[in-house]
């Protein structure tokens, strides 16, 4: 039943409750605050009904604030980079990923029956989404990491994929999920690594009874960033979705977040942090 249609059911609902024989006074007074309280509630729901659009201006608006500041991170990050890291792998994957947003924002506009892409409110925003998610990938990639620093923390790899983890002597307890593809293929896995000094692997092998075939996830120090590659872990994520790629560490994780983290990965589950919830 939508909202307009219980915004009108409840008047007569409250009618029915004044007796017969009332005097026409109070019976106009009870339909009078019946109304005021129906149009009050409708009034209440009307915002969570009809959520505002951006216009294109303001889209535009915001999509220019989010590639200045996307430019900066670049900026940070090449600076980082040049004092000893891969520079050339660097600027392909930010090509690669500038290819990704471009495509995504594109099919979503096309999603919403909207023929000029940039003309496209949709498409703006889309993508000022996405270039956040990278800025944030770049300055976590061009942060000077400290010798005593843990893995500890979120990451993300700027294409859908977060990473929590709680790093313990010997292991990484994380929880990963993920959104990719057009269609949002979404994945989510969560356990206890074995950590040896720059590598990790997880296995699931003797987990879960009815699964046969053993997934394994493998954690690579990569200068900073952790490189996730996964094996045989389609029982954990949709047709189109995976959990590899290179993540940067974008935030700590608070007390009660890391406790979330522990709980999933040694149940097994997801954890409140990755579900929303942290």
């Amino acid at each position: 039943m939508n909202r307009q249609m219980r915004a009108t059911l409840r008047p007569m609902q409250t009618i029915t409750l004044v007796r017969a024989g009332t005097p026409r006074s109070i019976c106009l007074l009870a339909l009078a605050v019946t109304l005021c309280a129906a149009g009050f509630t409708q009034a209440q729901e009307e915002p969570q009904a009809q959520e505002k659009r951006p216009t294109l201006a303001e889209a535009k608006a915001a999509f220019a604030k989010a590639d200045r500041a996307l430019n900066q991170a670049w900026s940070l990050a090449k600076t980082a980079i040049a004092e000893g890291r891969a520079p050339a792998e660097l600027t392909q994957n930010q090509r690669d990923w500038l290819q990704f947003r471009d495509s995504r924002a594109g099919g979503e506009s096309e999603q919403a029956g909207e023929k000029d892409p940039k003309r496209s409110g949709t498409w703006y925003s889309v993508a000022t989404e996405l270039t956040a998610s990278r800025a944030e990938w770049l300055r976590g990639r061009a942060r000077t990491v400290a010798p005593e620093e843990t893995l500890t923390g979120v990451w993300i790899d700027s294409y859908g994929g977060t990473l929590s983890v709680v790093q313990q002597q010997g292991r990484l307890l994380f929880t990963c999920e993920v959104v990719r593809g057009p269609t949002y293929h979404t994945g989510e896995i969560s356990g206890i690594a074995s950590w040896n000094q720059s590598i990790g692997w997880f296995s699931d092998k003797g987990r879960d009874p009815e699964k046969t075939e053993e997934s394994n996830l493998a954690f690579v120090d990569r200068d900073g960033c952790l490189e996730v590659i996964g094996a045989n872990t389609s029982h954990y994520h949709g047709a189109r979705a995976h959990f590899d790629g290179i993540y940067c560490k974008v935030a700590p994780l608070e007390a009660k977040q890391q406790a979330e983290v522990i709980k999933a990965a040694e149940s097994g589950g997801v954890s409140e942090q990755e579900a929303g919830g942290g």
